[in-house]
């Protein structure tokens, strides 16, 4: 079975180098779901659009933006997502008691957001 190369910035295709450097440069680090993508210059080009897409004209603030990302990783159980978007919570504003709660039901509280979204009930310690 064929794997995808996990590129870094030295090893990825010249294609990619700048994209990906860019993208390490606004993370802190490299992240791996950009150096996985590196190998392919058109998808690694496709997702920095519409990352940047979604900051520049998308209508969430990065507040906003984070607490949803980690909100959907917590329901979806993806730990990848938590961990990567930790990162990014704490940049927009999040404390550690924020970003733990926005792992179960607290995102109206603690994102503070224009959203519609049902106020969540409050919590209860068995």
């Amino acid at each position: 079975m064929s794997r995808i190369p996990v590129q870094t910035l030295d090893s990825a295709p010249e294609q990619t180098r700048a994209t990906l450097e860019k993208l390490a440069r606004r993370s802190g680090k490299l992240l791996n779901i950009h150096a996985e993508i590196a190998s392919s210059p058109v998808v690694l080009a496709a997702y920095a659009g519409l990352s940047d897409a979604v900051a520049k004209q998308g209508s969430f603030d990065a507040r906003t933006r984070e607490a949803i990302a980690l909100t959907v990783g917590a329901v979806d159980g993806c730990y990848y997502c938590q961990a990567a978007h930790t990162a990014g919570g704490r940049k927009a504003g999040f404390t550690e008691e924020a970003v733990a709660h926005l792992a179960g039901n607290f995102f109206n509280h603690y994102a503070r957001t224009d959203l519609d979204v049902p106020p969540a009930p409050p919590l209860s310690i068995a």
